[in-house]
């Protein structure tokens, strides 16, 4: 969040044309807090600190790709202008909350962690 706006990337997962959180899958050797730092570091040009969990359903099946996945998702604060490099298919805006919230191209788990964060409630 920044001035109460959420960042959120527009991009292809699978084939399907979805509203996320910048993230992606933790490599070996790697915590989930490291992936989150590192992928905004690769999606944004951002460097960022984790400042709480927010939401961590389990393992699901996703709704892009049909396959199973493990989402975590973090709190975090950063600072600095986003720059997403010519090579990462995806686009990157902060949006009001409520549009995200009440858009069909977000997950309900993004929109869990989400709530939680507006709430306070993590």
């Amino acid at each position: 969040m920044r001035e109460g706006r959420v960042l959120v990337a527009a991009e292809h997962v699978g084939h399907v044309f979805c509203w996320k959180f910048p993230g992606g899958r933790v490599e070996d050797g790697e915590s989930a807090e490291d992936a989150v730092i590192r992928e905004f570091k690769e999606e944004a040009r951002l460097c960022v600190r984790v400042e709480r969990l927010l939401h961590s359903p389990g393992t699901l099946l996703s709704p892009w790709t049909g396959g199973n996945y493990t989402p975590v998702y973090f709190q975090v604060s950063g600072s600095g202008e986003i720059e997403v490099p010519a090579y990462e298919p995806l686009e990157l805006a902060f949006e009001d909350p409520r549009r995200a919230l009440g858009n069909a191209l977000m997950a309900e788990p993004e929109k869990t962690a989400l709530n939680r964060l507006l709430a306070g409630t993590y």
